[in-house]
């Protein structure tokens, strides 16, 4: 399972369009999907979140990495959920269909940079430059947009925008939001 989470991981970064491909092929369930990648991938990102507030962050300690940990699991799952929902209820728009199995399938494997990134910046928390990573998602976007949803030519350019930004900004927003809250 490990393995095929890492390659998986590469493959969408490296070979998106083949990716895609793959996955469309697999035709995994959501029950599959979120067993088997999200919440395995989720976990590791909740651990590398504890370990860098103990022992990488300014003000490291048991009580910050704890409150950074759950902040983090929040804003991801929040951000999948509400990015899935927001790209189901606007499916008409881009000329597809309501699906909201295939939308969660999608949101999840194209954020996969974003969930790249929420591994390493715990461990780099001065390297406030690698969220320019976060643009990459663009392209990901792109190639699911074309060979999993099947995106009409004519609205490919908008959804990519849409859901890019969507999958970018929504995780970032819900973080700042509770972190605000919680100081």
């Amino acid at each position: 399972m490990w393995r095929d989470i890492f390659v998986t991981i590469v493959q969408l970064i490296v070979a998106s369009p083949t990716a895609w491909k793959e996955i469309t092929k697999e035709e995994r369930s959501l029950n599959s999907f979120t067993d088997r990648f999200l919440h395995p991938l989720i976990g590791i990102i909740a651990l590398a979140t504890f370990v860098g507030g103990l022992w990488f962050a300014r003000e490291g300690g048991l009580p910050g990495a704890l409150k950074n940990t759950i902040v983090t699991i929040v804003a991801l799952y929040g951000g999948f959920y509400i990015v899935s929902y927001a790209l189901n209820e606007t499916a008409a728009r881009f000329g597809l269909v309501k699906d909201s199995i295939s939308y969660r399938i999608f949101t999840g494997y194209a954020s996969v940079m974003i969930y790249l990134l929420y591994m390493i910046i715990p461990f780099l928390p001065d390297f406030f430059i690698l969220w320019l990573l976060s643009l990459y998602t663009f392209y990901i976007v792109q190639a699911g947009a074309t060979y999993y949803l099947k995106v009409p030519v004519v609205n490919r350019l908008n959804f990519t925008l849409f859901a890019s930004a969507l999958i970018i900004v929504i995780p970032s927003l819900i973080r700042g939001v509770f972190t605000y809250l919680m100081k």
